[in-house]
C-alpha cells in the first residue's frame, strides 16, 4: 500500500507543470485568466545557435491570480511545440527527453519532485516576461523555416492558453 500511494505521488508530481500547474482549484468552465504572446529574438538563426523566444504572460482577469512557476530556467514554465516547414515534430533533445518524464525512476528522488516550483502572484494586468531558448528542448538540425507556439494551463479554468505561431528561419552555418 504505501509503495502504491508512494508511486502514485511521483507519477503526478513527475507531471510537472501539467498537474501541479495550478496553485489554486480550477473551476471548468472559468474564463480564461492569462493571455501568452511569443515574439522571436532573431528572424534568422544560423545552424547550430540558439533558437530564442521572448514569452509574456498577462494577467488577463479583473483580480490578481496565482501561477504555478517551475524552478530552474525558464524552459521549464511552458510546453513548446516546434514543427517544420512540412508540418513534422522536430526532434527532442536528450534534455527534454529527460524534462517530458523519460527518466529512470530508480534515479528519481522525491524530494526533487516536491521542490519542483511555488506559486507565485501576478497582479491584475501585469506580465511576466521569459527568455526561452527552444534550442535546449528541439533539434534544429537542417536549414529551413520552423513554426514554434508555446502553451500552459490555465490557473482559473484549468484549459490550456496557446500562445500565436511563431516562424523562425535556421539557416547553414557558412
Amino acid at each position: 500500500m504505501k509503495f502504491a500511494t508512494e508511486a502514485a505521488l511521483v507519477i503526478t508530481l513527475a507531471a510537472g507543470q501539467i498537474c501541479a500547474a495550478q496553485c489554486s482549484q480550477p473551476t471548468p468552465g472559468a474564463r480564461q485568466a492569462v493571455s501568452i504572446e511569443a515574439h522571436r529574438v532573431q528572424r534568422k538563426v544560423k545552424l547550430g545557435s540558439s533558437v530564442l523566444l521572448k514569452v509574456r504572460m498577462t494577467n488577463v482577469s479583473r483580480h490578481d491570480i496565482s501561477v504555478w512557476m517551475e524552478n530552474g530556467s525558464s524552459e521549464n514554465q511552458y510546453e513548446v511545440d516546434v514543427r517544420g516547414q512540412k508540418g513534422k515534430l522536430s526532434a527532442d533533445t536528450e534534455y527534454r527527453e529527460t524534462r517530458n518524464g523519460h527518466v529512470h525512476l530508480e534515479v528519481l528522488r522525491l524530494q526533487d519532485l516536491i521542490d519542483s516550483g511555488s506559486c507565485v502572484t501576478l497582479g491584475r494586468g501585469k506580465s511576466i516576461v521569459q527568455q526561452v531558448d527552444v534550442g535546449k528542448l528541439y533539434l534544429f538540425d537542417t536549414s529551413g523555416k520552423y513554426f514554434i507556439r508555446v502553451r500552459r494551463p490555465d490557473p482559473e479554468s484549468a484549459g490550456m492558453v496557446k500562445s500565436n505561431l511563431v516562424s523562425v528561419i535556421i539557416t547553414a552555418s557558412e
